[in-house]
């Protein structure tokens, strides 16, 4: 059927490629799985206010051969288990704040970032998690791109990064910066763009240049609709749903932590002896309150 993607996957691959109508359609079909799962083609159908053959030309442009398959996929989208982290979140507010209060609004976005890590954590493609932690580090260099809000987690990403190689660089968000970068990256470079609706154009631009030259590109986003994933070697479309007036960054932050794990254990020695090193000078230099 789909060699295990799930139907954002299939969708954020495909989605620059269909026209205006079934990028509708797809947009439909992210947004409600629920409805796709279980209900007909043509309540679908009805419900979206689009045909039902334009649902099954979709189907064929995913790659998959009837809507079945995309109600399959939408089924196995919805078998994440979520009532426990949400069971909780509810007991914590029935028990300190009772059904309102002024504390409601912490509940609430503590109860949309527990669905999101754990649609991330039940979603996650570990090949391609593992594909990608191999290509970092095997690099040349990794390249850091965002723009706007995602800056100060590439600038986490970059802190981690610093305790276990020396070939990664975070890009600053100028036109200066970001030409220097792509303008010296090759086939043997990564680069890592974080791009989070709404998406700021310069980081896009520099990561679809490097990409030109040859540079893997890996790509963090929250949306299937992101224009990076045209050009994206791998790619992450990350669950974001926040009662902030922000997109959650909660599983990015849990993604990359995991990944710079795993990368700190695939270089071993090497990794230990360069976190060692750097504590030691950074506490001769004094960084740290003693």
């Amino acid at each position: 059927m789909a060699d295990g993607r799930s139907i954002t996957d299939l969708v954020s691959a495909r989605y620059g490629e269909l026209t205006e109508g079934l990028q509708q359609a797809a947009d439909y079909v992210v947004a409600n799985p629920i409805d796709v799962a279980t209900q007909s083609l043509r309540s679908v159908a009805a419900s979206s206010g689009m045909s039902p053959t334009t649902f099954s030309r979709l189907s064929r442009a995913l790659g998959l051969r009837n809507h079945d398959e995309v109600r399959a996929l939408c089924r196995v989208a919805l078998t994440t288990p979520r009532a426990s982290f949400a069971d909780k979140a509810r007991d914590l507010q029935c028990e300190t704040l009772g059904a309102d209060g002024p504390g409601a609004l912490f509940v609430q976005q503590a109860e949309a970032n527990l669905r999101n890590i754990s649609e991330l954590v039940n979603s996650i493609n570990m090949q391609k998690t593992v594909r990608v932690v191999e290509k970092l580090a095997g690099a040349r260099r990794v390249w850091l791109l965002a723009g706007a809000m995602s800056q100060a987690l590439a600038r986490y990403l970059d802190e981690m990064a610093v305790w276990i190689t020396d070939n990664w660089r975070l890009v600053a968000d100028d036109g200066t910066s970001m030409s220097r970068a792509v303008s010296t990256a090759t086939a043997d470079d990564v680069v890592i763009l974080i791009s989070k609706s709404l998406f700021t154009a310069a980081p896009i631009r520099a990561a679809e240049l490097a990409a030109g030259r040859g540079a893997h590109v890996v790509l963090i986003t929250d949306s299937h609709t992101c224009p990076a994933l045209a050009f994206a070697s791998d790619y992450f479309v990350l669950p974001a749903d926040s009662p902030h007036f922000f997109p959650s960054y909660a599983p990015a932050v849990v993604l990359l932590e995991a990944m710079m794990s795993m990368l700190a254990a695939h270089l071993g020695d090497a990794a230990e002896e360069r976190i060692k090193q750097t504590e030691a000078i950074r506490r001769d230099l004094g960084v740290y309150w003693e």
